[in-house]
């Protein structure tokens, strides 16, 4: 791929345009992301009110860490379908157009090989919890419950893959759409199904794994509706050779997407090593750890819409061949997310009474979390950097060094020193967030770097090193 530098109008004035871009790519995925987690807490409310609800609470609960676990270490390794297709879309030909279709036909191997997977895992892991502890009761809730998710494995990753090609190309409105309104048809789902409702017969907790996949049907035809407007509007015809095996671009595909699969494997342990480390300090510092969780997930909810415009635009700047491109389209994003993390940090390290009372009335509980909010506000700007400069080196087809850098700084650093604050100290839950904070800022400091590096190693000025060696997945040539 080459790159040459392009005569351009003033610097600020290039900067200002590509903060619009970004915005008007960015905001729509961000709201979309809020739509996302928005069903959870549909599904949680509904199935709260269920008889017993403790038990189907804590069901649901569990089938949903399990499934979604394994199900997006798939959705993952699809991350390379936005580089591929970013960097061809921006290309700008007509050859370029119907080889970002090519990318998307290849990917639905992926889909196919994925889907068996996914449930088989998801099916096998059912009787194994037994072993560890969880009552008969709670497993067999569980199984009734999985037994019905699983088949929306298929459509939830045939619309995964539809997505990242579409919001690729700058088609991002059904996708908002899709993630907004799918609430609305959960909602209804869960009241027919669980509850015996429109003629439904009621079918308890299993009635929410089925309804999640009425769900994942409809955001599946919305986006089908979108891709169908998509080739019309490119003049592109679908036809059965673009699935057949191409295993160069299968290769390049799964180069890309095997790091962030695994990352997402390493990711889970680090939360699920808090959480149990959180156990063992007791039932109030849990409850503490998981209110400041959730809160700190939602909002950072709109990194990540953020953080797929930063790997769409920087992918679209490198088919260009535009370095000074690729640089403004990261810069662009990072100023945009540091700007929305900015505020929201003030917020969850000033009113931290304020958040816990959401969540509780407990007066122990809001204590505890108080002291972590505080932190939480610090550790947000490292994970929002991070995010950025990950998806930023995404967008030049390298995951490899987010990978390495992530999974060493916080299980080789962050973890060891929240162990150590947190049971060799007075700190207790603050000392474990405070390593887990150290863990944010550093992997962002450290990825800042080696986007740096990245970049100078594409103008020339720097010779391969530790960053650059890491992913030799494409020679970039500047002129």
């Amino acid at each position: 791929m080459n790159f040459g530098h392009n005569r351009s109008p003033q610097k600020d004035q290039l900067l200002q345009r590509e903060l619009k871009r970004t915005a008007a790519l960015g905001t729509p995925l961000a709201l979309g992301e809020l739509g996302w987690m928005s069903t959870y807490i549909v599904d949680a409310i509904m199935v709260g009110r269920l008889p017993h609800s403790a038990l189907a609470i804590s069901a649901s609960s569990l089938g949903n860490t399990i499934f979604y676990a394994i199900i997006f270490c798939v959705i993952r390794g699809l991350d390379g379908i936005e580089t591929l297709v970013a960097q061809s879309y921006g290309r700008d030909t007509p050859d370029s157009r119907e080889d970002c279709l090519r990318t998307l036909a290849q990917s639905m191997w992926f889909v196919l090989l994925g889907t068996p997977l996914v449930i088989l895992a998801t099916l096998a892991s059912i009787p194994l919890l037994t072993h560890f502890g969880v009552s008969a009761e709670i497993v067999a809730e569980t199984k009734r419950y999985l037994d019905a998710l699983v088949w929306s494995t298929a459509p939830l990753l045939l619309y995964m893959a539809l997505r990242r090609y579409l919001q690729s190309i700058n088609h991002v409105l059904l996708i908002t759409i899709s993630l907004v309104t799918a609430n609305l048809v959960n909602l209804v789902g869960d009241w027919a199904l669980l509850y015996g409702h429109l003629g439904a017969h009621p079918m308890g907790i299993a009635g929410s794994g089925w309804a999640t996949g009425i769900v994942r049907l409809y955001m599946v035809g919305l986006l089908l509706i979108g891709f169908a407007f998509a080739l019309r509007r490119q003049k592109l015809q679908l036809h059965w050779n673009l699935l057949r095996p191409d295993l160069q671009r299968l290769r390049q595909l799964t180069a890309i997407g095997w790091p962030s699969g695994v990352q997402n494997i390493t990711d889970l342990g680090f939360s699920t090593w808090m959480s149990v480390v959180c156990a063992r300090l007791g039932t109030t510092l849990l409850a503490a750890h998981q209110v400041v969780l959730d809160l700190d997930a939602f909002v950072y909810m709109v990194p990540m819409g953020l953080s797929y415009a930063a790997v769409i635009r920087v992918g679209q700047s490198a088919g260009q061949g535009s370095l000074p491109g690729v640089r403004r389209s990261a810069r662009a994003s990072l100023l945009l997310c540091m700007g929305y993390i900015s505020i929201a940090s003030l917020l969850f390290a000033g009113l931290p009474r304020l958040w816990a009372g959401v969540y509780t009335t407990d007066p122990r509980v809001i204590a505890a979390a108080v002291p972590i909010f505080m932190i939480c506000g610090l550790l947000q700007l490292g994970d929002a950097a991070s995010v950025i400069y990950a998806s930023a080196l995404t967008g030049l087809g390298d995951t490899r060094t987010p990978f390495f850098v992530n999974t060493i700084i916080f299980w080789l650093i962050g973890a060891p020193l929240g162990w150590y604050l947190a049971f060799h100290s007075s700190l207790a839950l603050t000392g474990l967030w405070i390593g887990r904070a150290v863990a944010a800022i550093l992997t962002g400091v450290i990825l800042a770097i080696a986007w740096r590096t990245r970049l100078q190693q594409l103008e020339g000025r720097r010779d391969i090193n530790i960053f650059t060696a890491l992913q030799p997945l494409q020679t970039l040539q500047f002129k």
